[in-house]
């Protein structure tokens, strides 16, 4: 009697382990699932058949190079795009003047250049709101782009950026204008790289910048790229973006 009660025993508690093991299962299969989204991307840059890229300048050093970099510009009849902190419109509310006189395009990077991963979400609203007031009553224009400062980004970062009306700007082509570089090999770096759709990045106030910006623009010129501000290059919603950030029209 003990033996058949302990056998009946037994395949009660392996029927509850087994019921047990496909709630788990199944639970953990959910949270997968749940857990698969698309990651919250900025744009790196255009899909596009045409010649075209697009220059994003960042400035959050100093202005002493700012004359040199409108006059190159002047002189090629090239618009590009200032990614300015709020805290350098502050310093050199001038020189945002002065890049809007000429018909640069302006966007936010952040407004005292942290980690914006690093935020919470009042936090990220607050760097974004204030860069974009400032820059708007220092140049006249709509601030409608953000670049995250060292391009540091997390779902919370776009997904914000893009609530309060910004769109998130990355780049596919780095000169690292930021290490210092020599001029030569700068150059043959973003040139090296070029390709349709690129979003290029350069640093306002680091010294060989100017000089080899110069001959970037001449090679590629010559090669038949034609360079727009980063807000004329990307494409209006609806649009799609691919896992390495290229963005696509879905019409």
């Amino acid at each position: 009697m003990y033996g058949v009660f302990s056998w009946k025993k037994a395949i009660a508690v392996l029927g509850l382990l087994v019921f047990a093991g496909f709630g788990i299962a199944g639970a953990a299969g959910r949270a997968i699932g749940a857990s698969v989204r698309p990651r919250e991307l900025p744009i790196y840059s255009v899909e596009t058949s045409e010649k075209t890229a697009a220059l994003g300048i960042n400035c959050a050093w100093d202005d002493s190079d700012i004359d040199r970099l409108l006059g190159l510009l002047d002189a090629r009849k090239i618009k590009a795009t200032f990614f300015v902190v709020g805290d350098w419109c502050d310093r050199y509310p001038e020189a945002v003047g002065q890049i809007a006189e000429a018909g640069h395009e302006l966007g936010s990077h952040s407004d005292t250049h942290p980690d914006m991963t690093r935020l919470s979400r009042e936090e990220i609203v607050q760097q974004l709101t204030r860069s974009q007031e400032k820059l708007e009553a220092a140049s006249g224009q709509k601030i409608q782009l953000f670049r995250p400062p060292s391009g540091a980004y997390n779902d919370l970062v776009v997904a914000t950026a893009r609530e309060l009306g910004f769109e998130v700007i990355q780049w596919s082509n780095d000169s690292v204008d930021w290490k210092t570089p020599p001029v030569g090999e700068m150059v043959e770096r973003v040139c090296g790289r070029a390709q349709n759709g690129d979003i290029m990045l350069f640093h306002a106030g680091k010294a060989n910048t100017p000089a080899a910006l110069e001959q970037i623009l001449d090679r590629l010129t010559a090669e038949g790229y034609r360079f727009v501000t980063v807000g004329e290059l990307i494409y209006q919603p609806p649009y799609a973006l691919d896992h390495t950030g290229r963005q696509r029209k879905t019409e």
